[in-house]
């Protein structure tokens, strides 16, 4: 993975949601698969438990099947 060198710090806070989700919260720098790139404020919520339709984005299917961590 090739290291971005911008010179704008990342501030942010990571959580582990119990029975949840991770969120990361904060001015962040994200680059998605494509390698496009998004910095500023931001809040996301990646799934953790494996069933959402929508990976790497939660979608609340951990409440359906009941998971928890």
């Amino acid at each position: 993975m090739e290291e971005d060198k911008s010179t704008s710090p990342a501030k942010a806070e990571v959580r582990i949601l119990k029975d949840g989700p991770i969120m990361i919260k904060g001015v962040i720098r994200f680059r998605d698969s494509s390698g496009n790139v998004t910095t500023g404020e931001q809040e996301l919520y990646i799934c953790r438990c494996g069933g959402s339709a929508n990976k790497p984005w939660c979608d609340e299917t951990h409440k359906k099947i009941g998971i928890a961590y």
